[in-house]
């Protein structure tokens, strides 16, 4: 074989030598069937074919264009530390770091379509602005390009749901402001609404304890004008409602860093607290302690005006200090049949304190009427029967027989006749 090109021969029928052109090798390998053995040598590829093969295959590669994911495939969306999702009330957030439940919540929750004011693509992430609260959820950097669809996506199913488009680019302050505005009125809408429902069931507690948590949910808004519309739409209400509107009786001022009460015509607020007075609504100031006075000899009084030896002590008790300590402590109580309200109060506001309490207790007095009266008036009117004018007849006759006898005066009698009568 001095004249055999280099390559692979068979070497029996299963397994091939090296012939490197002037010597065999010591180099075999195994045919995979003896159907593949061939007589002619079996030539590598060159480094030189192997190297334009690789480069073929690379520059194959740089031309297939990385295909999108399928929208279908795109949620639940894993973003950075938070899962983001679509329910057909809103869009679903769940933490899935410590970092992501301080974000979103320590449970999963959905924030409802009408509270999103804002959707946006940011460099870093995406941001969903929650009513005036916004939430920027960072994206890993090999999810960046799919921002957009989830964004887009989210868009799509925000008009859906509300018949509104919502932008998803960059918005400016007052694009913003306006957003926010809108559904901070939408909301109030619903919140009001909710609230006629109540009024119209007649259950004053429930409706006492929402109109505070409006006003207090208005207020955390942040809204310039917020508190205010609020207040105007839940009066606008009642006045169409045909239902109370409530008037400010007094504030008690609190001492310490005790939240102060509101105390109104028909109810009572302490911070986020409020209950309705009633019929056994009771209010009272209490006052504990005293001031004590004390006087202590002035050396000073008893140096200028000792005229003689041993004659200090005389001047020095009679302009002696005077010290004035005051132990008093005052406290506002107010409470029904279910609730009690107390807090400790200034001594120096218990006057007002007290016509807060004067007036509470006649707004409790008032209503305790009126209950007796509607309950008088509802009331059967029972017609007198024979035995009942026969035993009228007889008491009177009783009172006349004791007059007689002098046991009463005349004008005792005409007393216990009118009594007996009804006048």
């Amino acid at each position: 074989m001095g004249g055999a090109a280099a390559g692979w021969y068979a070497n029996g029928p299963a397994w091939e030598t090296y012939w490197d052109g002037t010597q065999w090798l010591d180099q075999h390998r195994q045919v995979a069937s003896p159907d593949r053995i061939d007589t002619g040598p079996i030539h590598q590829p060159t480094t030189t074919t192997t190297a334009t093969a690789t480069a073929t295959t690379q520059s194959m590669e740089a031309l297939v264009e990385p295909q999108p994911q399928p929208e279908a495939e795109l949620f639940p969306f894993a973003a950075s530390g938070v899962i983001i999702d679509i329910r057909p009330e809103g869009i679903h957030l769940e933490g899935t770091t410590w970092l992501g439940r301080g974000l979103v919540g320590d449970k999963p929750r959905v924030v409802p379509w009408d509270d999103i004011s804002t959707l946006e693509v940011m460099t870093t992430g995406i941001r969903i602005r929650e009513g005036r609260k916004a939430m920027l959820i960072g994206v890993p950097s090999k999810l960046t390009a799919q921002s957009p669809l989830v964004v887009e996506r989210l868009a799509r199913e925000f008009e859906t749901a509300t018949g509104r488009t919502l932008s998803t680019g960059k918005v400016t302050r007052a694009e913003k402001t306006a957003a926010v505005e809108d559904v901070f009125r939408r909301a109030l809408s619903r919140k009001v609404e909710a609230i006629g429902t109540v009024i119209e069931s007649g259950d004053h507690s429930a409706e006492v304890a929402m109109s505070l948590a409006l006003l207090v949910w208005s207020k955390a808004q942040k809204i310039k004008g917020g508190v205010e519309l609020a207040t105007s739409e839940l009066d606008k209400l009642r006045r169409s409602l045909g239902a109370h509107v409530p008037t400010v009786v007094g504030i008690v001022v609190s001492a310490n860093f005790f939240p102060n009460l509101t105390v109104f015509d028909d109810r009572v607020h302490r911070g986020a607290e409020a209950r309705p007075i009633d019929a056994f609504t009771q209010a009272q100031v209490f006052l504990d302690g005293q001031v004590q006075v004390t006087s202590r000899p002035s050396m000073t009084a008893g140096l200028l005006g000792s005229v003689l030896p041993g004659t200090a002590l005389l001047p020095a008790l009679a302009f002696g200090k005077k010290e004035k300590t005051d132990t008093r402590q005052a406290e506002f109580h107010v409470g029904s049949r279910d609730w009690t309200f107390s807090t400790s109060i200034p001594v120096q506001s218990v006057g007002s304190a007290r016509s807060i309490a004067q007036r509470i207790n006649a707004i409790a007095d008032g209503m305790e009427r009126d209950a007796r009266s509607s309950q008088i008036s509802s009331s059967p009117t029972v017609t007198p029967s024979m035995s009942d004018d026969a035993d009228l007849t007889s008491q009177i006759e009783r009172i006349v027989a004791l007059e007689r006898s002098g046991a009463i005066t005349a004008e005792q009698a005409t007393a216990m006749k009118a009594r007996i009568i009804g006048l």
